[in-house]
């Protein structure tokens, strides 16, 4: 995105626009919640009425209060929320009116409502036998379709008496009337009563729409793409013909709630010919840069189409000859950037903080934590700090025993130690039962090894190095996965056992689940991430290290094919979008074994398209 300070010319027009009603048509990654943000500050800095911003979810909501943090008294200058929290406003200020002489608890949980509805049933004698007579399942689509049925009443504004002519299923206008009688005699209201009430209170007391209209200067719909009908004629009802300084904001193409009876239609054609709204349109993409969408389109062609976007951005792959060579071109890549300081594609100043480096798993940035810390840069694992998520089928075995070990009670591990050995549950079964009928000498070594622990943990070192050390497995990337694993444990035991003198194996996987064991704890500087981790997450800079076949694509993936070798791709394209400006590749031509070997590697499969 621009910097602060800077507003691309049609975000100006838009920003700067004179009062009156406003539509604008904004596309992915176009700034429009920035320009929405603008828009109030300046409309703010012309009046010392309220302002009315509408979103349609609590997250939207904190977006857009965190933007205008720096306006001073902000709690008293604009009410941000969503449709629902502004209703809920309505009704506790002026709910008196029609007969509400507290707030009612409000039912917003579906589950609550569902059981709402069986009680409506159960007090339906004409529908109830039926109703019993029906399998589990039937009954559970059953309450469902009630639920959408109420739903769709009061979404639809539908009075009691127009009930039968929108169904040919006369339970179901005995059961909405049951259901509502349930609530009221609870002093309870559902989450559709929120907007159903407060459109009939501004619709019948016309004095408290006016009341309304005169303490805001302005209403700012984001995302209005999402409307539905009562959402909408709530907003008729309030405006009531004579306030028209309204701005809906949103994109036709990302409309996600159509399960809650939105459509763009509302935004997109009654909107405009109700108030004839000056048209504005935002299609430049300020998410993402060329460079990075058209490599993940590289990737799957049929992703995110490129049209619109303004900025270039970098795309680079690079081969290095191994991973330590690969891990020292990173941190000075990363030096380099922190010392350019400022670029024209990055908003504001490059720091760590905008930097992630990814990785397929975590054991590929071994090399690379070695050389961030001999270099003094800051970074932290965006992971789970807290038991150790192994890699290899075997380690992960290892820690089911473990765990039954410790509690010999805990039913759902056992079952699951026994799925992956493949063995039919007995009664009283413990690891001394279980070790005659693995087939497979590693799974019977390991979980030997469990047993032979002691209660201190005095001889886990020991006995994790001496099966390191003997391991006997042809497939390398099996074993190194193990070495990884094992190296990892007896990491996380290290950090566990120079700060306590009374060790036991319970307190050390206690110490481990509450995080305390883990060497890294800070939240700043670069992230380091697997890629499962990062989704949903985005960075001004991404690396992307480890970049060998079998390794990105995982060599498990490769053998099976299918859909793991398609979620495999799919990944590599999450990881290619995390990055919105720049994206840096790499992969080492070798690889050092964790038993000391080194192994050629080749040019992951997925990265093939960009040499043709």
């Amino acid at each position: 995105m621009k910097s602060e300070m800077e507003l691309s010319d049609k975000q100006k027009k838009i920003v700067f626009a004179e009062n009156g009603p406003i539509y604008v048509k904004a596309s992915a990654g176009s700034g429009k919640t920035r320009v929405l943000t603008k828009r109030v500050q300046y409309l703010l800095s012309k009046t010392n009425k309220k302002i009315l911003a509408l979103t349609f979810t609590n997250k939207a909501g904190e977006e857009i209060k965190e933007r205008l943090s720096d306006i001073s008294e902000i709690e008293k200058r604009i009410f941000v929320g969503t449709f629902h929290s502004f209703c809920q406003s309505i009704l506790e200020n002026h709910g008196n009116l029609i007969g509400l002489a507290k707030m009612p608890h409000i039912f917003e949980d579906e589950i609550d409502r569902l059981e709402l509805v069986e009680q409506a049933i159960k007090q339906t004698p004409s529908y109830a036998v039926k109703y019993k007579r029906q399998d589990k399942k039937d009954q559970t689509n059953f309450r469902y379709h009630v639920l959408n049925f109420i739903s769709k009443v009061k979404r639809e504004l539908i009075a009691d008496s127009e009930l039968k002519q929108h169904t040919n299923d006369e339970n179901l206008v005995l059961l909405y009337q049951n259901y509502q009688d349930i609530l009221r005699t609870q002093n309870a209201i559902d989450f559709d009563d929120l907007l159903l009430l407060a459109h009939s209170l501004l619709v019948n007391y016309p004095k408290t729409a006016a009341l309304y209209r005169r303490s805001y200067f302005a209403i700012c719909i984001d995302e209005a793409q999402d409307l539905n009908n009562a959402q909408y004629h709530l907003l008729l009802a309030l405006a009531n013909g004579e306030f028209t300084n309204i701005m809906m904001v949103g994109d036709p193409n990302q409309s996600i709630f159509h399960f809650n009876g939105s459509s763009p239609d509302y935004m997109d054609k009654q909107f405009v010919r109700d108030f004839n709204p000056a048209p504005f349109e935002l299609n430049e993409n300020y998410r993402s840069s060329i460079s990075v969408l058209s490599a993940a389109k590289k990737i799957i062609p049929e992703a995110d189409d490129i049209a619109g976007i303004v900025k270039e951005g970098v795309f680079e792959i690079h081969c290095l000859d191994d991973e330590n060579t690969e891990a020292q071109w990173v941190v000075s890549k990363i030096n380099e950037l922190i010392a350019l300081k400022q670029h024209s594609d990055i908003e504001g100043d490059i720091a760590y903080e905008k930097i992630a480096v990814l990785a397929r798993n975590k054991y590929v940035f071994n090399e690379l934590e070695a050389q961030l810390n001999d270099s003094g840069l800051p970074f932290n694992y965006k992971m789970n700090p807290g038991v150790i998520q192994f890699e290899s089928d075997l380690m992960k075995i290892f820690d089911l025993a473990l765990r039954i070990r410790m509690n010999p009670q805990d039913s759902l591990h056992e079952e699951k130690l026994l799925n992956r050995l493949k063995i039919k549950k007995e009664d009283n079964m413990n690891l001394d039962t279980i070790i005659p009928q693995i087939i497979g000498g590693l799974n019977e070594k390991i979980i030997k090894l469990v047993i032979e622990l002691n209660d201190d943990g005095s001889n886990i070192k020991q006995a994790l190095e001496g099966f390191r050390g003997n391991l006997d497995i042809e497939d390398e990337n099996e074993k190194t996965m193990i070495f990884n694993d094992i190296n990892e444990l007896l990491k996380h035991w290290y950090n566990y056992a120079k700060k306590t003198d009374n060790k036991s194996l319970h307190q050390f996987k206690n110490s481990m689940a509450m995080g305390q064991t883990h060497p890294l704890t800070q939240h700043s500087g670069i992230t380091l991430s697997t890629v499962h981790t990062m989704k949903g997450q985005e960075f001004d800079i991404v690396f992307i290290i480890g970049m060998d076949d079998e390794t990105f694509p995982d060599y498990r993936a490769v053998r099976s094919g299918g859909i793991e070798m398609i979620q495999e791709k799919n990944n590599l394209y999450v990881a290619f979008t995390r990055a919105k400006r720049f994206l840096y590749v790499t992969w080492p031509q070798k690889r050092m074994m964790p038993w000391g070997d080194y192994r050629t590697r080749r040019i992951s499969r997925f990265l093939k398209v960009f040499n043709d």
